[in-house]
């Protein structure tokens, strides 16, 4: 469903759904249902396609679990992902499939690295930076937007 083409969506906003999952900010989580939604959230259109530079169809929204990239990120905050952006260049917070579950974290690329690799790294400093080989990464999509209720 393109999320502007929804009834209901006020003039001038498109709709993104949130899906209903929690990425985690630790060790790692099974997810299932990956494209479940739970509830749509409204956002103007300059601001979809200007300030985040997203293609509404290509943007979901999950929340947060863990304290791995506290203070950025906090369990319960909500982040919006473009699925559309899967290559950590330049790097940035993804939500990455690591093999063992949906994690958010920092994640770059190793110049000169054969096979190609990433570095996964947390913002907090008492979980370790770890390293995969790119292909058994399977990038989600590049987090543009956070909620965090005070």
């Amino acid at each position: 469903v393109e999320p502007s083409s929804l009834a209901g969506v006020p003039e001038g906003y498109l709709a993104i759904p949130e899906i209903d999952v929690r990425a985690s900010a630790g060790p790692g989580a099974l997810n299932e249902g990956l494209e479940e939604t739970k509830e749509m959230w409204f956002f103007p259109d300059p601001v979809i396609r200007h300030e985040f530079r997203a293609q509404p169809a290509d943007l979901r929204m999950i929340t947060i679990d863990g304290d791995s990239m506290e203070p950025l990120l906090a369990s319960g905050d909500r982040i919006l992902i473009d699925t559309s952006q899967r290559v950590p260049v330049p790097p940035g917070i993804f939500v990455i499939w690591d093999g063992m579950g949906l994690v958010a974290k920092r994640i770059e690329h190793e110049p000169n690295s054969e096979p190609p690799k990433v570095i996964i790294k947390s913002v907090n400093p008492e979980y370790e930076t770890y390293e995969r080989d790119a292909e058994e990464v399977h990038m989600i999509g590049r987090v543009v937007w956070t909620s965090r209720r005070l």
